[in-house]
This record gives structure tokens, C-alpha cells and sequence, in this order.
């Protein structure tokens, strides 16, 4: 059985409701098959179209065999600290989840970045359980494989929620002072954000470089480009590379008058020509 949360905005009395809708679907069977559960249970069911409960049958279902992400409820102390709590009937499936999440075996990294995020969310406003299991599910999303890629993912998710928030605050500056600060600071943030994600990128493709192999065709005049790509080994060295590898220079060849000659001109003449003695060689004569 998958469940969905809504959240609906009560302005007039400045409240918020939470409304729980219920998506029963079989543990087993086809998108058709779950029709006739989904109908009983979805509000509003028959006033779909004929495509519309199809879809919505297959996501419901393809989702169903979806691992559920991990969840932590955060509970507040008298002394104001927060408690981090797994959210679960099972709390060893949720310990075990969120080390697998962290790319970790044992809690001490795992209770590292979590300290991190909640010290960065509680900077911001926005420690609650919501936004940290938001945060949670984009780490987990992304796979980390080692703790190196559990930092960056980290730091992409805050770098990115940074970004966001200098962003949010262009629109209501007053002053062009305050908009071209937080512009700024907010393309500066993003920057930094697409470095990271090139930075994961490298960590995962390990070491991948592209080689560039010019063939030139005298005949034509043209330069012809094939890319190779080479993958190397741990931080990219590749056995018995030229140091030179690296270098690539793109070149057109030269223009030739000739389609079937060389590309350039080539001047002949025949047998060498002697070169003349040098002038001191020659006997002088005398100044009268």
C-alpha cells in the first residue's frame, strides 16, 4: 500500500492542514489489475479519463517497486537541542538504511554529515523534519559510493539551497545596492554549484579522458577529427600515456592549388648549384 501526503494552505486562518490520501495498491499484479483497488480508493477516480487511470495505475505501481527512501523524525529538547530519531517501526532497517544512504558502515560518519546539514538548516530556519528528510532523500537518490562523494553531495545540497535563497531575494529588494549583492552572491553560489557537480562527475567516470586524433587528407584539404576516448585507472593515469596526450591542437591543412599535388608548392630546379668562395679567399690587390 503506497500513501501520499498533501499540504493545503489555509490563508485565511494562516494555518496549514495536512490531508493524508491513501493510494491502495496490490502488492502484486499490473497496472489493469490495480484499476479495481485504485477505484475504491482514489477521490474522484471516475471522473478521470480512460487514459488519465492508466496512468495513474502505472506510476502508483511502478512506484510500489520502488524501495521506500529512508525517513529520521526530529524531536526537540528542553535545552533546545534537536534529537535525530528513526522514523519507522524498525528502527535497526532504519539505522542500517540511513548508513547505506552515507555510503557508511558504522554511525560516526553518518552522525558527522547529519550534524552538518542540521547546523546548516538550523542556520537558515528550516530545521524540521520535512525539509531534513528532503535532504536525505536527495543523498540518497544520488548513490554515493565512498565517503568522498557523501561530502560533496552534502555540500551540493546546501551550496544549492544557499543559491536558491539569494535568489528569492532579488525580488523583494528595494534598493539596486541590495539586488546586485545578492545577485552576486547567487551567481557565485551557482558557479560553485556546477563545479561540484563536475567535481562528482570526475569522481565517477575515474579519470575518463578525450583524445583527439587529427587525420589531414592532402588531396582535399581537409583536416578529418575522431575522438577516442581513453579511461584510465585511479585519478586518471593511464600506463605508458605520452605526457603530451593532454595537448590537443586542431589544424586545417594548408590550401593546395592542386587537388592531386602537395599541399604546398614545391620549387625545382636541377643539380646543386656551387656556392661561391668567400671574397677574403680571393688573393687582393694592391692600392697604388
Amino acid at each position: 500500500m503506497t500513501s501520499t501526503t498533501r499540504r493545503i494552505s489555509r490563508k485565511a486562518t494562516g494555518k496549514a492542514k495536512q490531508e493524508t490520501i491513501v493510494v491502495a495498491v496490490p502488492e502484486s499484479g499490473t497496472a489493469e489489475e490495480a484499476k479495481a483497488t485504485l477505484s475504491d480508493s482514489i477521490p474522484g477516480w471516475n471522473e478521470l479519463t480512460k487514459q488519465q487511470q492508466t496512468e495513474l495505475a502505472e506510476i502508483a505501481v511502478a512506484q510500489r517497486k520502488e524501495r521506500q527512501p529512508v525517513k529520521v523524525k526530529l524531536t526537540r529538547k528542553p535545552d533546545g537541542g534537536i534529537m535525530i530519531d528513526m522514523d519507522g517501526k524498525c528502527e535497526a532497517l532504519g539505522i542500517l538504511k540511513l548508513q547505506k544512504a552515507f555510503a557508511a558502515t558504522s554511525m560516526e560518519p553518518v552522525n558527522a554529515r547529519a550534524n552538518e546539514l542540521l547546523r546548516y538548516m538550523g542556520s537558515v530556519g528550516t530545521d524540521n523534519t520535512g525539509r531534513y528528510n528532503a535532504a536525505l532523500s536527495f543523498i540518497e537518490s544520488m548513490a554515493p559510493q565512498n565517503q568522498a562523494e557523501t561530502l560533496l553531495l552534502v555540500q551540493m545540497y546546501v551550496t544549492h539551497d544557499a543559491a536558491i535563497r539569494a535568489l528569492s531575494q532579488l525580488g523583494s529588494a528595494e534598493w539596486l545596492p541590495t539586488a546586485q549583492i545578492f545577485g552576486n552572491l547567487a551567481a557565485k553560489l551557482l558557479r560553485t554549484s556546477q563545479g561540484q557537480m563536475e567535481t562528482l562527475a570526475r569522481l565517477r567516470r575515474g579519470g575518463e579522458q578525450v583524445v583527439k586524433h587529427i587525420h589531414v587528407d592532402n588531396r582535399g584539404g581537409q583536416a578529418i577529427v575522431t575522438d577516442a576516448v581513453v579511461t584510465g585507472g585511479e585519478n586518471g593515469k593511464s600506463d605508458g600515456q605520452s605526457h603530451a596526450a593532454g595537448t590537443l591542437v586542431e589544424c586545417a591543412a594548408l590550401p593546395c592549388p592542386d587537388p592531386q599535388g602537395f599541399s604546398l608548392p614545391v620549387t625545382g630546379f636541377e643539380g646543386k648549384e656551387a656556392v661561391p668562395d668567400a671574397r677574403w679567399n680571393e688573393p687582393r690587390r694592391a692600392e697604388g
